[in-house]
């Protein structure tokens, strides 16, 4: 076994010996919830962890499959540990080590590579589209699954990617509150095209200069959370290469999960690599640190610019009845909740009502519910019961993930739309009569 400098840097393992082995994280843990097994907890991953580290247990194929199949990387046991332990550090440290001695899969290796070159991207979504069009003519992608996924109930991909078609300069007619960078990610730029389209209309009515540049890779999160560190680092170094710049005052992100890795986890990947000697030194750190003070949610910048907006016209007829999901990546990932509430709130034809258990994690976790369906499903039945109870027409979410988990699943009985709540502001500004039919 190697020696512990060489596993993990030394502020990761720290975590190890600050848990209190209390187990206030378990109920707050979404897959230890439905489980009930103590490996499957976070308490138990971080005694495993212990010994990983004390060389007492080998990385085997067993423990790799323990640290993938037993997280989501939720945070919710950080939120939940009074000791501050941040777990999710840890299992991701740990899932590197495992996917290093134990591969990770020809499939999931081919993925990632696809993920980190925008060319293949194109090229990939393309080809994706038509076979999607060829299962639907031939009525099997209403009987396909895959994982906790309906396929027929996923949302098609763009026609064209969203940076094609609006990258540049997007300038208000007025005058110029702000200079934004748009960091779209890889969602909206392939799926959620729609979204972008919300967003730079907003920012614009809002006097804001939107830069959206034209060639965005993947944030690398997803790559990174699943082990492939050397993939994901490329990804890292590109998008730094881009937003990282002093000509302007916010980069704004619209997807949860790309802009926790942007705000918070860019600074601890690379401070962890430069700490164990892997090709990152001081000064892409300090890049790192200067992107994460530029980044924010778009909720988060509409809200703390709330007098920039215009006016919104009365609401004509019955308002619709609107909840909120937290993602999981804005909530506990950015601190982001209590804004885009507000701003659904202030919606003239939106009546606004609270779910229960709204932080919860939907079970999408991405590639988590493709792998681990079973354990997926029963998280997911939970959020979808959760929103049925709340009698709401509408779930706004800031997630793409998010979106697709719980809009595949709530199309099974329909009546329930899944929007972003930029979106919903959007259809505001433009005078929507109702909500549940605007696109």
């Amino acid at each position: 076994m190697k020696h512990t400098a060489q596993l993990l840097s030394d502020a990761t393992v720290e975590h190890i010996h600050h848990c209190a082995r209390c187990g206030l994280c378990l109920d707050a843990c979404p897959v230890y919830r439905e489980m009930r097994v103590e490996s499957h907890s976070p308490r138990g991953k971080v005694q495993l962890a212990r010994h990983i580290i004390n060389g007492n247990l080998e990385i085997t194929d067993r423990m790799k499959d323990i640290l993938f199949s037993s997280c989501l990387l939720c945070g919710s046991c950080v939120a939940a540990c009074p000791s501050g332990v941040r777990q999710s550090a840890l299992f991701s440290g740990l899932r590197w080590r495992a996917a290093q001695r134990c591969g990770l899969g020809f499939a999931k290796k081919l993925f990632f590579q696809v993920l980190a070159r925008e060319r293949l991207m194109h090229h990939t979504t393309r080809l994706g589209r038509r076979v999607r069009e060829l299962l639907h003519l031939t009525g099997m992608e209403e009987k396909m699954k895959a994982g906790n996924l309906p396929v027929g109930h996923v949302p098609p991909m763009n026609a064209k990617p969203f940076n094609r078609e609006h990258g540049g300069v997007i300038a208000p007619s007025g005058g110029i509150n702000a200079r934004i960078l748009y960091f779209h990610g890889c969602a909206t730029n392939y799926v959620f095209g729609d979204i972008g389209v919300a967003v730079t209309s907003v920012l614009r009515r809002m006097g804001v200069r939107v830069e959206i540049p034209k060639h965005q890779p993947c944030c690398g999160l997803p790559i990174f959370l699943s082990g492939d560190r050397e993939t994901s680092l490329a990804c890292i170094r590109e998008v730094m290469e881009q937003f990282v710049r002093d000509d302007a005052d916010a980069v704004v992100v619209d997807c949860a999960t790309c802009g926790s890795a942007l705000k918070n986890e860019y600074p601890h990947i690379l401070r962890e690599l430069r700490d164990l000697g892997e090709n990152v030194d001081d000064g892409l750190v300090r890049a790192a640190e200067r992107l994460s003070s530029l980044t924010m949610d778009i909720s988060e910048f509409i809200d703390a610019h709330r007098d920039w907006m215009p006016a919104f016209s009365p609401a004509h007829g019955k308002k619709v009845r609107v909840t909120y999901h937290d993602p999981c990546h804005l909530l506990r990932g950015q601190g982001v909740g209590v804004q885009p509430r507000r701003l659904l709130a202030m919606l003239p034809a939106v009546d606004f009502a609270e779910m229960d258990e709204a932080g919860r994690c939907c079970g999408g976790g991405g590639e988590f519910q493709l792998e681990y369906g079973d354990i997926s499903a029963l998280i997911t039945g939970r959020k979808i019961e959760n929103i049925r109870r709340s009698e709401a027409d509408i779930v706004a979410t800031g997630c793409p993930g998010c979106n697709i988990t719980i809009g595949a699943h709530l199309k099974k009985t329909g009546g329930v739309r899944v929007l972003h709540p930029v979106q919903l502001i959007h259809m505001a500004l433009e005078g929507a009569a109702d909500f549940n039919e605007s696109k």
